[in-house]
C-alpha cells in the first residue's frame, strides 16, 4: 500500500481477484463489445435485474421492505444491529451501477445488504429509470427525488450519505452537487466506487481506455447520444468533474488501476483536494470496474465497503465536532 496525498494505491490482489479479471477480460468484454446497442438491444438488457430477482437468493441477517422516495420504487435494507458509534442515526442511500442500461435493486442488493451490515445503518437502494425508459436528466430527477424524500424520513437528515457505483457513483455526485445549488440539507458525504465522473469518457488516451477488464469504449461510445437525448435537463454541471468541487461533502472514492472511469477519478480527487475539501481515493491492481459490488465473495471488495465505511464514519464526526465547537 502507498499513500500519495489524498490518494491511497493497494498493490495486492488475491488469486480470486486475478480469476475474475481475467474471465472478464477473456469472456465477458467480448459479449459485451458484441452487444448492439440499439433500442431493442437496450430493452432486453432493462430487463435484467427482474431476471435475476427471480434466481438470487435474498441476503440472510438483514430485513429487506419494499419502499417508495418521492415516487421512485425502492428498498429499505435494515441492518441485524443498529450503529452505536458515531453513524448511529445515519442513512444510506445507494445508486446502483449499469451504465444508465441495466442493472438494478436484485443486481446490487448484496452489496446494499453489506453495507448495511457492516455500518449498522439502514440502506435505502432506489431502482432510478433509466434507458430506454429516459435519459441521464431522468435519471438525476429519479434520484433527487429519492433524495429529497430521504431527508424527510431518515432519523437525521443531517447524516444522509449518499453512495453508488459507475452510473450510481455519477447519481451520488450529482444529488451533493444540486443540493448545495438548490441550498438544501447536503449530504455528509459522498461514496463513489468505480464513478462515472465525465460523459466525455473519449477526451482520455484510447490506449489507456481499451485496458479496462470489460467495459468496451466502443459500446460506451454508442450509448452517449443515448444518455444525452431525453426531455429532462441535466441539472447543474453536465458531468461532476466540471463541477464546483469546493461545494461537494466529503468524498470518498475507489477505482481499479486499470479502468475507463480512473483518470476522471484522479482529476476529481485533485481538484477537490486543491479546493480544501476532504476527499480520500482508493486505486486498486489486479480489480475490475465497480469491484466491491461482488463484496460477499472477493476479500478486496469486503475490506474496501469497510474503508468506505470508515470514511464515512469520520466525515461524520468531524461535522458533528464542528457543530459542537
Amino acid at each position: 500500500m502507498r499513500t500519495h496525498g489524498a490518494t491511497v494505491w493497494h498493490w495486492s490482489a488475491s488469486v480470486k481477484a486475478w480469476f475474475i479479471f481475467w474471465f472478464a477480460r477473456i469472456f465477458i468484454k467480448p459479449i459485451m463489445s458484441w452487444w448492439p446497442a440499439t433500442d431493442r438491444g437496450i430493452s432486453v438488457l432493462s430487463r435484467l435485474d427482474r431476471r435475476i430477482d427471480k434466481l438470487l437468493p435474498r441476503p440472510r441477517g438483514v430485513d429487506i421492505d419494499a419502499v417508495t422516495l418521492g415516487g421512485v420504487p425502492g428498498e429499505r435494507i435494515a441492518p441485524p444491529r443498529p450503529a452505536t458509534d458515531a453513524l448511529a442515526g445515519a442513512t444510506v442511500l445507494y445508486f446502483h451501477g449499469g451504465a444508465f442500461v441495466f442493472c438494478g435493486l436484485a443486481t446490487h442488493r448484496t452489496v446494499c445488504s453489506l453495507l448495511a451490515a457492516k455500518s449498522g445503518v439502514p440502506v435505502y437502494s432506489v431502482a432510478y429509470r433509466q434507458l430506454p425508459e429516459g435519459s441521464i436528466g431522468t435519471s438525476v430527477m429519479d434520484a433527487m427525488a429519492a433524495y429529497t424524500a430521504i431527508l424527510a424520513v431518515a432519523e437525521d437528515p443531517t447524516r444522509v450519505i449518499v453512495a453508488g457505483d459507475s452510473a450510481g457513483g455519477y447519481l451520488a455526485m450529482k444529488v451533493a452537487e444540486i443540493a448545495a445549488l438548490r441550498g438544501m440539507t447536503r449530504p455528509a458525504a459522498v461514496i463513489g466506487f468505480s464513478p462515472l465522473l465525465n460523459l466525455n469518457l473519449e477526451a482520455h488516451d484510447p490506449d489507456y481506455m481499451k485496458r479496462d477488464a470489460y467495459l468496451p469504449m466502443s459500446q460506451l461510445e454508442k450509448l452517449r447520444d443515448k444518455w444525452l437525448d431525453g426531455p429532462d435537463h441535466i441539472e447543474g454541471a453536465q458531468s461532476p468533474v466540471d463541477a464546483d468541487p469546493g461545494i461537494f461533502p466529503p468524498v470518498f472514492f475507489s477505482v481499479a488501476e486499470y479502468e475507463i472511469t480512473r483518470p476522471d477519478v484522479e482529476i476529481v480527487t485533485e481538484a477537490i483536494e486543491a479546493a480544501g475539501r476532504p476527499v480520500e481515493t482508493h486505486i486498486w491492481a489486479g480489480q475490475v470496474h465497480a469491484f466491491p459490488v461482488i463484496g460477499q465473495t472477493l476479500p478486496e471488495a469486503r475490506a474496501l465497503l469497510d474503508l468506505g465505511i470508515d470514511f464515512a464514519r469520520r466525515a461524520v464526526a468531524t461535522e458533528d465536532n464542528r457543530r459542537t465547537a
